[in-house]
């Protein structure tokens, strides 16, 4: 609440002065001028049965606490996340000694902050019990001063085991079940994650072990303060008339307020834009206890200059920091706090599309359409405290480095970590914000839904200050399974009602409702796949959630060829579609032993936790490829992995070659793609799974095709029946102008082409059209291409200056078992250089890696053996005698050390019989 009342002259002259001299004093304004005390650092940590004490880390969590100690090993190593479930069944807890000073517990309020405990807890000082917390994703604040002594304290947060935790919460439902009761078997999970406010992936999932993890996971504090302390501000910026003002920018301070306080606390409270002294505002309040509110608004006007916040690809990442403080009138306590924020605005678009029945369903950033460019983002670890900011940033410059411009934060993990967003700031990666449900129904009994409410508005208000942040969503795949029946919830009437009814409680009545009583900025959808404002006039559960007409759409395709284009829905927004592959070698040796190392190990079975995968994977590649050949396992073992990554890149850049020239066109009222995010960016462990980035950052090959077809401007070459066509894409919002697109037929024997054909022509930005339409025969005759199994086919851009422009993309035009005249050939590294000078992003100097090869061949991929980096280009069609690529190391090496270890084969190489 804010008080709007005339300031007196003296009170304005000391409270102003106090505020300029803390804006001029604290650089980081994002601390408090109260009493603090820092409980982070090493605890105690012990078993229920007392027999396992340990030093415990905070932030931290059991299982890394016990390998600290010795206690267990690697819990990623071979079958340890089934070896060690023993400990995510014990109750473990946390205790430790702390010294309070006497003037410390003056303070009118004295109270613990607890900014994440995983999960189901009882927290106890000096005996007492003072708090419970159930929600992995709730900052949890207790009154602990009447506990309090001055001297010596002690702390002890207790966990229940997550997995028993939920699994008597299932048994007190009694009324009705809550599905589904457990995982596949196949995923070696545990049962009723849906029961519990905790990383539902955690309990396992098709693609991540169960590590049912406990533990204090973000920081822990006490603080003391007599008026008011600042908890949270949420920055909103909205467009102004673009004349007199540029941006009216809302600052909505959340505050808690001491309880002891007989009169109501009073005070000044301001906002700054940081860089700009004037850009200030400032209002007496009067504020209530236990907790309140105000907003005040910056008037960003023409005369301040200031840049919009862009994507990547579409300008700068503008960033900006708006300080806010609270000086109290009767004590002169200060608390303060920093936010960033970007000037940016965001809109989804879902209108009438001529030609077509449905809706749009694109973004809008800043009034430009963006076409979302990306992939689903899952937790980076099982261990969250693993995870290091360089980490995060090397997966997230991946994601960059590969044209992205948007991520998905999947809503079966959690809600990620301050790094993440901070660096989509940085970068312009978009995100699409999932909340954390996923794959079930849930309870919705009012303690839930009061949890979740709770929830709810504390990730928002975390969250959403961040420019990156573009929308959020009420679940994964919820709606689907309503609409789709996927766990018995239409197997009466009773129950389609009731289920229905209970989804509409949990995402809109109190998800959606708290998420737009906090933030309007953004659109709120409630699931996804979702049909948008369809599902909304269908009472929130639409008939069909995958109407390619509406909204977003999930796509898998485990059976059909998966270079065929039209098997892939038309839709307007592809939010996951996907194929799995193995990691590395490099990556799997580091959890194995030589026994796993077999196509039918114990070990790959037990590490794939999708039901059939490993047969789907080789069946797929069956389409076009022969099986490996060779008498030594091992080599075949590799020869497989790296079979199984050509194959998901060829599917993946199949289907997103197919939404990205879908773009601009309307055929048989489907179209308007204005989005692709594949499943999934990066993984959890080491194992099977449908990401491109490996546990530890390496790149698969579908990443490096990641890289081309999400290129600003590319060319995609197919067949239509009979006619072979080329589409050329521009994500650009300027023309090219005079573009000429190059179409050449090529054989397996030779490096030059049978045929170049070229057109020269302007192509508008933002757009996708077909520059070339000919009869595939026709076009193989001229050519002098005597059968389809000898030839293959490029397509590229050449700008103004005939210069390439833009990746060059291949079309082959049979499945390569069947090519004739493609035969082992020998490439080899001929030369490494270390390039000091050259462009090196986030890594240390890169080196030149020049190959040779005696024929063309497809698929040429360079293995860095135990170097971690990787390569400007790889799993490439090579039809050119010599060839550079750049290799950019995570950390220094000298070029005749990279030497001894990179390799290099291509597809004919596997066959080795």
């Amino acid at each position: 609440m804010t008080t709007n009342m005339a300031v007196r002259g003296s009170m304005f002259a000391v409270t102003a002065a106090k505020v300029s001299l803390v804006f001029l004093i604290l650089p980081n304004l994002s601390r408090q001028d109260i009493g603090t005390l820092d409980l982070n650092g090493v605890w105690l940590a012990s078993n229920g049965g007392g027999d396992i004490n340990v030093n415990g880390t905070v932030p931290g969590c059991i299982h890394t606490d016990l390998m600290a100690a010795g206690r267990i090993g690697d819990p990623y190593f071979r079958f340890n996340d089934v070896e060690y479930r023993w400990i995510a069944k014990e109750n473990w807890s946390y205790s430790r000694q702390f010294n309070v000073t006497d003037q410390l517990l003056k303070h009118a309020e004295v109270v613990l902050v607890c900014e994440g405990l995983d999960t189901a807890a009882t927290i106890t000082v000096n005996g007492h019990n003072v708090g419970q917390s159930n929600n992995m994703f709730r900052r949890y604040t207790f009154d602990i001063k009447s506990v309090l002594q001055a001297g010596l304290n002690t702390i002890q947060v207790t966990f229940q085991s997550a997995i028993k935790y939920a699994a008597e919460k299932n048994m007190s439902h009694a009324d009705y079940m809550v599905p589904p009761d457990c995982p596949p078997a196949v995923q070696k999970g545990e049962c009723h994650p849906n029961f519990i406010r905790k990383e539902q992936c955690s309990f396992s999932w098709d693609w991540g072990p169960a590590f049912a993890t406990q533990g204090i996971w973000k920081n822990i504090s006490i603080q003391a303060y007599d008026s008011a302390v600042i908890r949270d501000v949420h920055v909103t910026p909205k467009k102004g008339d673009g004349k007199t003002t540029l941006w009216l920018i809302e600052v909505t301070v959340y505050m808690d307020v001491a309880k002891t306080t007989k009169a109501p606390v009073t005070g000044l409270v301001s906002a700054q834009l940081q860089g700009f002294p004037t850009l200030f505002v400032k209002d007496n309040v009067k504020l209530k206890s236990p907790s309140d509110h105000l907003t005040l608004t910056l008037n960003v006007s023409s005369q301040f200059k200031v840049e919009t916040w862009w994507p990547a690809g579409y300008g700068k990442q503008m960033l900006y920091k708006v300080g806010v403080t609270f000086v109290s009138t009767g004590t002169g306590e200060v608390s303060a706090k920093l936010v960033k924020l970007g000037l940016r605005t965001v809109e989804l678009v879902q209108e009438p599309i001529k030609g077509s029945p449905g809706l749009s369903f694109y973004f809008k950033i800043n009034d430009v359409p963006i076409f979302l460019k990306g992939s689903n983002w899952i937790p980076a670890d099982a261990f969250k405290n693993r995870i290091t900011t360089a980490y995060t940033r090397n997966l997230l410059q991946s994601a960059v480095d590969a044209n992205m411009n948007t991520l998905r934060v999947w809503g079966g993990g959690i809600y990620e970590h301050e790094d993440v967003y901070d660096i989509a700031d940085e970068l312009g990666i978009m995100i699409w914000q999932d909340f954390m449900f996923a794959c079930a129904m849930y309870p919705t009994d009012d303690d839930f839904l009061g949890n979740v409410g709770e929830e709810i508005q504390q990730q928002v208000l975390r969250i959403g200050n961040h420019p990156s942040v573009i929308a959020w969503s009420g679940n994964n795949e919820n709606e689907a399974a309503l609409a789709a029946n996927w766990y018995g919830t239409d197997n009466t009437t009773q129950l389609h009602a009731l289920y229905r009814e209970d989804y509409v409680k949990l995402y809109v009545n109190v998800t959606m409702a708290t998420v737009w009583s906090l933030d309007k900025s953004r659109p709120n959808i409630t699931s996804s796949p979702s049909n948008g404002k369809e599902t909304e006039n269908e009472n929130w559960v639409a008939k069909n959630p995958y109407d390619s007409h509406y909204g977003d759409v999930h796509y898998y395709n485990y059976k059909d060829d998966c270079w065929d284009w039209t098997k892939f829905p038309k839709t307007r927004f592809a939010s996951e579609y996907g194929f799995q592959s193995w990691p590395s070698y490099q990556t799997l040796k580091k959890v194995s032993t030589s026994d796993d190392w077999t196509l039918d190990s114990d070990f790959n079975d037990h590490r794939q936790h999708h039901q059939d995968g490993n047969t789907q994977m080789l069946d797929q590649a069956k389409f076009h490829f022969a099986l490996p050949t060779g008498d030594d396992p091992v080599q075949q073992y590799e020869d497989n992995i790296y079979l199984s990554q050509v194959v998901q890149a060829m599917c993946i850049k199949t289907q997103t070659e197919f939404y990205r020239r879908s773009r601009s066109e309307i055929i048989g009222g489907e179209g308007h793609t204005m989005g692709a995010l594949y499943w999934q960016l990066n993984d959890i462990w080491q194992a099977p799974t449908w990401s491109s980035l490996e546990y530890g950052g390496r790149w698969k090959m579908l990443h490096y095709y990641a890289a081309k077809f999400f290129a600003p401007v590319m060319t995609v070459i197919f067949e239509d029946k009979e006619q072979l066509k080329v589409y050329v894409v521009s994500d650009l919002t300027t023309k090219l102008s005079q573009v000429t697109l190059q179409v050449q037929v090529w054989t397996w024997s030779s490096f030059k082409p049978l045929k170049s054909w070229t057109k020269t022509f302007d192509k508008e930005g933002n757009s996708a059209d077909m520059i070339f339409n000919e009869a595939t025969a026709q076009f193989l005759k001229d050519a002098a291409c005597t059968k389809r199994e000898a030839c293959f086919i490029t397509s590229g851009l050449l700008d103004s200056k005939q210069k390439p422009y833009g990746p060059t993309n291949s079309y082959y035009l049979t499945p390569l078992k069947t090519a004739t005249g493609l035969a082992k050939v020998n490439i080899t590294v001929s030369k490494i250089t270390l390039l000091t000078d050259a462009p090196t992003p986030g890594t240390a100097s890169a080196l030149q890696v020049e190959l040779k090869t005696t024929g063309p061949a497809p698929f040429v991929w360079l293995d860095s053996g135990e170097v971690e980096g990787r390569f400007s280009d790889n799993g490439f069609l090579m039809n050119v005698d010599t060839l550079t690529v750049q290799f950019y190391p995570l950390y220094s090496v000298k070029a005749q050390d990279f030497e001894k270890e990179v390799k290099v084969h291509s597809l004919m190489d596997i066959y080795r019989k």
